[in-house]
This record gives C-alpha cells, sequence and structure tokens, in this order.
C-alpha cells in the first residue's frame, strides 16, 4: 500500500506539471490520501501539497487549500518542524470554520491540541481540546471522543497525575477497539505505557506492550508506529533496569525514524540512545548521540527535547569530571528551562481541566435529559399510531393488538425473568460480600464508642474499619464490572485478571507467569460465569498472595475439547486438606464453579505448595 502511494504522487507530480486543472473531488481524495502518507513519507505528502495548493490558486478552490494546509501541517510536524505546522494547521483551520466545516474543524482543533501538548505549551494545548470536546458531543462522534480521551490522558500524565491520566487512556483504547482501529488504538496504548513506565509498573507496562505488539504485527507498513513501539520496549527495559536490551530497542526505533527522516522521533531517540551508553559507561557514544539530539532539537525549535538533551551532557560531564563543560551545559539547561516557563503553564493548565471536567458533567447531565424527553416525544408518537390504526381498521387493528399484545407480555416476562435472576445474583452477592462487612464495620465502631480503650486498640479497630470498607469498594467494583456489557468478550477478561494479578502480587515481590494456551478470542461465557470465573481467579490469587507465603504462581488457562481450565499453582507452604478447616473461600470457590456447571478442585500439601483448578465448558 504505502509503495502504491508514493509511486501515485510521483506520477501526480509529473501529471500536474502541464498546468491542467483537475476538479476539486479528486483533488481532496489526492490530499486525504496524502494526509495519511504523512507519517510514512512526509516529504512526498509535502510535495502533493505544495502542488495541490498551487492549483486550487488557480481554481480559486477554498476547500482545496485548507486540505492542502493541513497536509502540509502534519508533513512539517513529521519532519520535525513545529512552527511551520502550527501556522499551516491554524491556515487550515481559519477556511474550515468559514466554509462551516465542523468536521474537518473538530479534527484540527485535536491535531493543534496534540502539537501544542508535544512542544510542552499546554495551556493552548487544553483550549484546543474543551473546543473539540464541545463538537464532537454535538455531533456524537465516538472516534473523536476516543482521540479527544486520550489526549486529555496525555495532559494529565504530563501534570504528573498519573491515576487520572490511566482511565481516559484504557477508554480511548476501549472505544478505538470497537471502531476496529487498531492504528490509533496503540496510540492510546503508548500513552498508557509511558505512564506505567512513571509509576514504576514494569509487569504491567510489558503486558500493555506484548498486547499491543500483536496487534501491530498483524498489519503490514505503519513504520512509524512500530518505531514508537520499539521505543516503548526500550522505556520499560530502561526502567528494571536492563539497559543492554533498552539500548537494542532504542536504536531500533532510532533507525527507522532517521530513515524515514522524522527528525523531532530521531531526536528524541538520541536522547535515549545517549542516555544508554551514558549508563553502561561508553561515554564517547553517549556523547555523540547527545549532541546530536541537542542540535536537531535546536534547529526544528523542540525546546523540551534541546532541554534534556542539554540536561544529560550536563549530567554526564559531570560524572566524568569534565567540569568546564558541566557547568556549560548546565547553564544551557536552566536557559531553556526557563524559557519553556512550566511552573505557571501548569497552572493555568490545571484550572482549564478542571472546567472542562465541570462542563464535562454538566452537559452529560443535560444530555440525559433530552434523551429522556426524547423516549418520552417517541412514546407519545406510538401510542397516538396504534390508536389510529384502531378508529381506521378495526378488526385488523384489533387482531393485530391481540397480537402484539401477546408478543410483549411474553417478551416482557422473559425480561422479567431474566432481570429477577440478575437481582438474586446481585442481592445475593450485595448481602454475602458487604452485608457481612458493613456488619463488622458496624460492632467494631460501636466498640471503639463504648470503650475507646489505649491507642493501640483504637487504630486497630480504624484498620479493621478500613480494610472492610475497601474490601467492599472492591467488590461493588467486581459487580459492576462484571454486569458491565462492555466487558463481554474473553479478552477483556484475560485483561482485567492479568491486571488484578500485577496488582496484588507485584507489590510482595512474588514472581508470577501469565500462561494460555488454545483459542481464547472466540470463548463466549455469560455474564454469570464471568463473574463466577473472575471471582474465583480472584480468590485464588488472594489466598497465595496473604497465606501461602509463596515466592512464585504460575496462572495457566487452556481452552481444549470445549472446556475452558483454570489453574492457579504456588511455590508457597502448603497445608494438609484432609484436616484443614474448610473455610468460606475455598467453599465459595467450589459453589461458584457448580453453578457454571464445573468443577473445582484444590490439590495441597504441607510444603508442596497449592495448585486451584477449575474446569467449566465454554459456549464458543
Amino acid at each position: 500500500m504505502r509503495t502504491l502511494l508514493l509511486i501515485g504522487a510521483i506520477l501526480f507530480i509529473k501529471a500536474t506539471g502541464n498546468g491542467q486543472v483537475v476538479d476539486d473531488p479528486g483533488i481532496i481524495d489526492r490530499e486525504q490520501a496524502a494526509f495519511k502518507l504523512t507519517n510514512t513519507f512526509p516529504d512526498s505528502a509535502f510535495a502533493i501539497a505544495v502542488k495541490d495548493l498551487q492549483q486550487s490558486e488557480r481554481t480559486g478552490s477554498r476547500r482545496v487549500a485548507a486540505y492542502c494546509y493541513k497536509t502540509k501541517g502534519w508533513a512539517f510536524f513529521r519532519l520535525g518542524n513545529t512552527d511551520s505546522c502550527l501556522s499551516n494547521l491554524m491556515l487550515s483551520t481559519g477556511i474550515f470554520r468559514q466554509l462551516n466545516d465542523t468536521m474537518e474543524t473538530m479534527y484540527n482543533y485535536l491535531n493543534l491540541a496534540n502539537v501544542y501538548s508535544t512542544v510542552s505549551r499546554f495551556t493552548e494545548s487544553v483550549l484546543f481540546l474543551m473546543k473539540a470536546d464541545s463538537m464532537a458531543k454535538v455531533r456524537n462522534d465516538r472516534k473523536m471522543q476516543a482521540g479527544i480521551n486520550r489526549q486529555m490522558g496525555v495532559l494529565y500524565r504530563e501534570q504528573g497525575q498519573y491515576n487520572k491520566a490511566i482511565p481516559y487512556f484504557k477508554e480511548s483504547m476501549e472505544q478505538y477497539l470497537s471502531e476496529k482501529d487498531t492504528i490509533h488504538a496503540w496510540d492510546a496504548g503508548s500513552g498508557l505505557s509511558t505512564t506505567y513506565v512513571r509509576l514504576n509498573r514494569s509487569d504491567s507496562n510489558l503486558a500493555l506492550l506484548q498486547y499491543c505488539a500483536s496487534l501491530l504485527n498483524r498489519l503490514k507498513g505503519f513504520n512509524y508506529q512500530k518505531g514508537i513501539l520499539n521505543e516503548k520496549f526500550g522505556d520499560a527495559y530502561f526502567a528494571l533496569p536492563s539497559y543492554i536490551k533498552s539500548l537494542n530497542y532504542y536504536k531500533l526505533a532510532f533507525d527507522i525514524f532517521a530513515s524515514d527522516k522524522n527528525n523531532a522521533d530521531m531526536a528524541y531517540e538520541a536522547i535515549n540512545v545517549g542516555k544508554c551508553y551514558q549508563h553502561i559507561k561508553k561515554y564517547d557514544e553517549a556523547e555523540k548521540y547527545l549532541l546530536q539530539a541537542y542540535h536537531v532539537s535546536d534547529s526544528i525549535h523542540m525546546t523540551h527535547y534541546a532541554l534534556d538533551a542539554a540536561k544529560q551532557l550536563s549530567e554526564m560531564y559531570q560524572a566524568t569530571n569534565d567540569w568546564q563543560k558541566g557547568f556549560k551545559w548546565l547553564s544551557i539547561t536552566n536557559v531553556l528551562n526557563d524559557s519553556l516557563n512550566l511552573t505557571e503553564q501548569n497552572e493555568k493548565t490545571a484550572e482549564l481541566q478542571a472546567k472542562y471536567e465541570t462542563e464535562k458533567k454538566d452537559k452529560e447531565i443535560s444530555l440525559l435529559k433530552k434523551d429522556r424527553q426524547l423516549h418520552l416525544l417517541t412514546l407519545q408518537k406510538q401510542e397516538t399510531f396504534r390508536y389510529g390504526a384502531i378508529v381506521l381498521i378495526a378488526l385488523l387493528a384489533l387482531i393485530a393488538f391481540l397480537i402484539i399484545n401477546r408478543y410483549r407480555i411474553v417478551h416482557r416476562a422473559r425480561q422479567q425473568i431474566e432481570i429477577e435472576k440478575l437481582r438474586n445474583n446481585i442481592a445475593r452477592d450485595l448481602h454475602d460480600d458487604m452485608g457481612s462487612a458493613l456488619s463488622s464495620i458496624n460492632i467494631i465502631s460501636k466498640v471503639a464508642l463504648e470503650d475507646p480503650g489505649e491507642k493501640d486498640n483504637i487504630q486497630e479497630h480504624f484498620r479493621t474499619i478500613r480494610e472492610n470498607s475497601g474490601y467492599m469498594l472492591e467488590s461493588m467494583s467486581d459487580i459492576v464490572w462484571a454486569i458491565n456489557p462492555a466487558n463481554d468478550t474473553f479478552e477483556k477478561v484475560l485483561f482485567k485478571m492479568k491486571e488484578f494479578a500485577a496488582d496484588i502480587l507485584e507489590p510482595l515481590n512474588i514472581q508470577y507467569e501469565f500462561i494460555q494456551s488454545g483459542d481464547l478470542a472466540d470463548i463466549r461465557l455469560s455474564l454469570n460465569n464471568r463473574k463466577d470465573l473472575y471471582l474465583i481467579f480472584k480468590e485464588a490469587i488472594n489466598n497465595a498472595a496473604k497465606y501461602s507465603h509463596c515466592t512464585k504462581v504460575a496462572i495457566n488457562i487452556r481452552h481444549s475439547s470445549n472446556e475452558l481450565i483454570l489453574q492457579v499453582t504456588d511455590n508457597g507452604r502448603g497445608f494438609d486438606a484432609g484436616i484443614a478447616p474448610p473455610g468460606n473461600g475455598l467453599n465459595n470457590m467450589k459453589q461458584r464453579a457448580a453453578e457454571m456447571n464445573g468443577t473445582a478442585t484444590i490439590t495441597s500439601a504441607q510444603g508442596e505448595g497449592t495448585t486451584v483448578g477449575v474446569t467449566i465448558r465454554s459456549h464458543d
């Protein structure tokens, strides 16, 4: 595909050199194709845009000019010239606004927000992001909402608010995947990966990158995205730290961006490569790459990259006792840092983000009210039509009414049965999981109030209340996750299980491996089965973490002969299953397995670890 686009670009440049006028629709189609070409061949895309812009001047087509400026702007961005990028995107946006083209205006706002955040101008970024968000809500554009969520995640991450950034990145990935847009889903995953690095969540990050790699490797081309994937693997291994592995991935990314003449990304990768060489004490190589990064960044006005390169150079020269050069680059670092004025920007950005969150909630409430009014109006129209049909054709209407009424009764009865089942299950879970927790909180609170006792006793009461309330929140979160239709696929179940295992086992320094075999992608489980399987897994992981005193956990999920088998094995101290008290946890696992028409087994012996196994029949 890339080769065909490049050939088309060359043929177009030759063909339009004779002054022939091309119809506007054809030129617009070519510009849209050229815009996609900017990621891989920015020079060729730029040449197409320049030719088409000259054509638009002859024909007077302002719409063609707007598309040309958009393509030129993004080509400049990929070539690392952000000043020219912004000026061309601004021209394009102005024309699209004059033409009342809300779709292109909205997407240009998002592009501008992206570019401004890249050069650390966060206040301008969030302003354009809010404009795009307002328009996207009116148009109910899911892809645009996904892009806005990704960019909002970037802004929160760059403000250091990582816990706020993560939900935005995850929601963006899910929205893009539901639209079957793998490339943009990877962009959101890339942002999430950077956030995991800053939180030192290495296992979660590597699991995410392996998943994203499986998506990208199915696609041909897309060198830019694959270059970024190499960069993210480099970041992950650098954080471990594993500098040799990290260096190899950073070099792969550098070579890709250098071959595509992507100066901005090439400069960034040069900083990463130099940083790795610095850690393995190859200072000559480090100096070469860092100086290249600084000069390229300075030439294309990427001040924040130039700042990073200068800072690394200052640290390297200080480490090698070259104090004269170290002081020189420290001075450059201070000048660049002052020029960015990040502190004032962060305050303004935080204020705008708070306004954005407030407006977002207000708009959601307003939309819900409008939806309700439209729903009531629709019901009223349906009733009017039904009565009119009865008056006009009494006999046929009566027969139709009886048939429809019978169908509705049966359908509602079925729905009611399903709802009652769901309500009973939720009520049981709330009673079992949270009733006891609330009761214990109530009792402990009374004891603390009636008999204050020693300070240590009060602290113990508070700790118990905190643990029980935390358990309630976790249980409620599991119930909400289980009944959410967005989590119907087994891939979502696996992602949830991996996330939970990482959150529980990593803080305890328990090594674990997650082994998958068989065709898991096509498995379909009912809502109850999905919930019960996850809760069994959760109980098994919690037991291993709390009671086994293990150092390793092996999680094995396989699918064969229409059977789904889950095994959780630890190397802990184990117990004698014949004499050990049954306990609610083990009983609950067996009961949940039985409700899925499956079986649960717990195998353990003193000093030989424990294995929890569940076998259920899948419906793939």
